[in-house]
């Protein structure tokens, strides 16, 4: 296992613990709603972070910071960026492969539908579009960072 899974791995598996309980004792149609709004709070968090980290939350910034990713990580693919679009191809998804060994690959789902309040609260005029996603069976992800019409 290489290091960047087990990571993901160690941040998520108290994660992991405690939505196996609320399944247990709520059902996954109530359970899951909550484990979607702590994702997506937990993720303004971070898209406000990574705006203070880059000392800057512009369109540019963030096409800086997709190009870095790209340079960096394995299964990222940065396929073009515009003066209005940064589209990106994932064809790693650690998040689902963290959560699959946790044994709750359901779960990624819910936390790739928190990328959307990230990249809002990263800069409300962006927003995500995805049509792909690998935890939803297809073999990447495909995430288009825009601007806002």
């Amino acid at each position: 296992m290489d290091a960047r899974l087990q990571d993901r791995i160690n941040r998520y598996e108290l994660a992991v613990a405690f939505a196996r309980e609320l399944v247990e004792e709520l059902g996954e149609e109530k359970a899951f709603p909550i484990i979607e709004r702590a994702f997506t709070k937990l993720q303004i968090q971070n898209g406000q972070k990574l705006a203070k980290e880059l000392g800057s939350n512009s369109f540019e910034t963030m096409a800086e910071y997709q190009r870095q990713l790209e340079r960096d990580l394995d299964g990222i693919e940065v396929l073009e960026v515009t003066d209005r679009e940064i589209k990106t191809k994932i064809t790693r998804c650690v998040a689902y492969e963290a959560f699959d060994a946790l044994g709750m690959p359901e779960l990624c789902p819910l936390f790739c539908e928190s990328d959307h309040p990230y990249i809002k609260a990263y800069n409300p005029d962006m927003k995500l579009v995805r049509t792909k996603e690998i935890a939803n069976g297809d073999a990447y992800c495909d995430h288009i960072w825009a601007l806002e019409d």
